[in-house]
């Protein structure tokens, strides 16, 4: 009776061996989670971000990442904001960049992406930068991927800077941030308030990440 009792488990065993071969490989791979994009708005709620006259740039902001956001869900990658409406993460700015940070981490995110817009002296310098934290080569890669899809709104190929920002350096993935435009130049604040204008830099965006993603 031992015997046959022995033989009657072996049996199922070996049948479970033969079903896990047999099973097809793509089971794991059709289960597995596509990547993640944060995206993080600049600014919001209280703070307005650098302003010229009504015009701020955390309405900007907004207006691309979640443009970019769109894009990027329709390549099949997964995408979360920081904010997707006129809010703050926290009270202070320090609290608040260490939120949109965190939440990445706290996500596992495949990518950090923060929208930003930038403000000058001079007012003759536009269009979009990418910046990039200089100890991380995989977002120097990100930036540069980006930076180069870019090139159609930018007129030029410009370089990613590299800079030591807090949110960038809070974030344990390959981050960046987009600064799409300077509110102090005339006809970049134009731009950056037109519908078409923000979908163009939210292709470029897209496309940069996507690239880097392999999709």
């Amino acid at each position: 009776m031992r015997k046959l009792l022995i033989w009657a488990v072996l049996a199922v065993l070996a049948a479970g061996y033969w079903l896990i071969q047999r099973s097809p490989d793509t089971v794991a791979a059709q289960g597995a989670p596509s990547p993640l994009v944060v995206i993080d708005p600049g600014h919001g709620g209280w703070d307005p971000g650098a302003v010229r006259g009504a015009v701020y740039e955390k309405t900007l902001t907004l207006a691309v990442a979640l443009k970019t956001g769109l894009l990027l869900q329709q390549r099949d990658i997964r995408v979360y904001y920081t904010r997707s409406r006129d809010t703050a993460l926290s009270t202070t700015v320090i609290r608040d960049l260490n939120q949109r940070a965190g939440l990445a981490n706290r996500l596992g995110a495949t990518i950090f992406c923060s929208v930003h817009v930038n403000i000058e002296s001079t007012g003759t310098m536009a269009g979009p930068i990418v910046y990039f934290t200089p100890t991380s080569g995989s977002s120097y890669r990100l930036a540069k991927l980006v930076s180069r899809a870019l090139v159609p709104i930018a007129g030029q190929f410009r370089p990613p800077r590299p800079i030591r920002q807090w949110v960038l350096n809070v974030a344990q993935m390959p981050a960046i941030n987009v600064e799409i435009g300077f509110l102090s130049h005339q006809q970049d604040t134009l731009n950056m308030q037109s519908a078409a204008h923000q979908r163009q830099l939210a292709l470029g965006i897209a496309q940069g990440i996507s690239q880097y993603l392999g999709r």
